[in-house]
């Protein structure tokens, strides 16, 4: 993560690290960033003040001399270096996938899913988060298309495998940028991953690298319990305690509260299937979180089940585990900035590469929106110079108080201009609202560009 997410600094440090061929590249990167994070829901033209610059962007976009690798190691650079001095981190892992069926000349595109001839890209990131859920920044993004349709015949299953190694290609990417920080100050890393990524090899991989894990059940699996499989053990283990667990609104759900039970169980994985006689015994441990309560109509009981490397034998371990569990929901989040803030989908542009460098942008701004949202609600009281310039705080004070601000007035707190930055983007300030969210922080960031333009004219005009 840059040492400042304030837009000039943060965009001079990303692009200082990025490894491009020409230092003339690196200056127009960090211009280009400069102009998309200002304007995250507009398309270049809009994005860029003039034309010329707009042609600009798509001249940088087209160089063939650097690739989208060499812009996401920008990224990867800058998150590596708020790593040292973290006693532990987190590692959200998840895939997402972009339509772009419309763009009929565009090439090097592929199929969406295994039903349709929708063409697009798919892409599986990890996003590394603080301890308290303070997003740090991508330290691994793969971006593939599939070349053919995925039906339902052993074709299907291998291709399916192919792209499985994801996963493991995310836990290596983590460790490697990990190796680049001092041992004395490396953290721990726990990574996060759904049902999806409940896959024997990852598990294998994470306890080879010496990390944990945390990762929803996915899959029936044979233990040393045997004849009984693991879900079924766990339904045998006495319960560790009962809570009333708060659900936050989301999904087409309101906010409410749960009655649950809570189960652990360590226990010894042993495949024992022909296919499986090659995957060594594991031993993890299940977590289960079970509604006991009726909940309301429409809606499913809850029911985690989650294997994990970590303790999980106490009311406040297994609880540890699930708040943990909890904040994988960042890489959620991560996408909604990246593909409803950004529009990324709405891009046109006529090649693969040429998407996937601007992706690789956009991905790096949505990641901006989401720490200035994540530090207003971790570190309400901090300066808001750790994400503003001066001249943006003040042409924000100025709007909201209808005067501007003198020599001396304090710079307010990040919590405040957070809020400010919401109201730009619609967000009303209630008690009941709550903090701003990414949908209206990222309309409020497109608002500020235009505040701090006619704040600046104001200031130069004669008087």
């Amino acid at each position: 993560m840059p040492t400042s997410f304030s837009l000039p600094l943060w965009a001079a440090q990303v692009a200082a690290a990025t490894p491009l061929p020409d230092g003339r590249l690196n200056t127009r990167l960090e211009r280009l960033l400069i102009q998309l994070a200002g304007k995250p829901l507009d398309a270049f033209p809009q994005a860029a003040p003039e034309w010329h610059q707009a042609k600009a962007i798509y001249r940088f976009l087209s160089n063939n001399r650097f690739s989208h690798d060499d812009l996401l190691a920008g990224w990867r650079a800058t998150t590596t270096m708020a790593l040292s001095g973290q006693d532990l981190i987190y590692v959200a892992h998840d895939t997402s996938t972009f339509s772009y069926s419309s763009l009929k000349q565009t090439t090097g595109l592929g199929y969406i899913n295994q039903f349709d001839t929708g063409r697009g890209i798919h892409c599986h990131s990890a996003l590394a988060l603080r301890a308290d859920g303070v997003v740090l920044g991508l330290l691994h993004q793969h971006y593939w298309v599939r070349d053919e349709l995925h039906r339902s015949d052993p074709r299907s299953r291998m291709a399916q495998d192919r792209e499985s190694v994801k996963w493991q290609h995310g836990l290596e990417t983590a460790d490697r940028a990990l190796a680049t920080v001092p041992a004395t100050t490396r953290p721990r890393v726990i990574h996060l991953m759904d049902r999806e990524g409940d896959i024997h090899e990852v598990f294998v991989k994470v306890l080879s690298l010496g990390h944990g894990a945390i990762i929803r059940r996915y899959r029936h699996r044979a233990v040393a319990e045997w004849p009984l499989d693991a879900d079924q053990v766990l339904r045998q283990a006495p319960v560790v305690g009962k809570l009333k667990l708060r659900l936050p609104a989301g999904h087409g759900r309101k906010a409410r509260t749960a009655i649950v039970e809570l189960r652990s169980q360590k226990m010894t994985l042993t495949p024992n299937s022909h296919s499986e006689r090659h995957r060594e015994p594991l031993r993890l441990t299940m977590v289960q979180v079970r509604e006991i309560g009726v909940p309301p109509e429409k809606e499913e009981p809850l029911d985690w089940l989650l294997w994990t490397t970590e303790p999980a034998r106490t009311k406040k371990q297994i609880m540890a585990v699930v708040r943990a569990y909890a904040l994988r929901w960042r890489i959620e989040d991560f996408h909604l900035a990246w593909k409803q803030g950004c529009r990324v989908e709405q891009l046109q542009l006529e090649t693969r590469q040429r998407l996937e460098k601007a992706l690789v942008l956009y991905a790096g701004v949505a990641v901006r929106i989401l720490h200035l949202r994540d530090l207003a609600r971790r570190e309400p009281t901090a300066p808001c110079t750790k994400v503003l310039t001066e001249e943006e705080w003040q042409a924000l004070y100025a709007h909201v108080h209808g005067k501007t601000p003198t020599a001396k007035t304090p710079a307010p707190t990040v919590e405040q201009v957070a809020k400010w930055i919401g109201r730009l983007g619609g967000h009303l300030g209630r008690k009941s609202d709550g903090m701003p969210g990414v949908r209206t922080l990222w309309r409020g960031w497109r608002d500020l560009t235009i505040l701090v333009a006619g704040y600046r004219a104001g200031r130069q005009r004669p008087r």
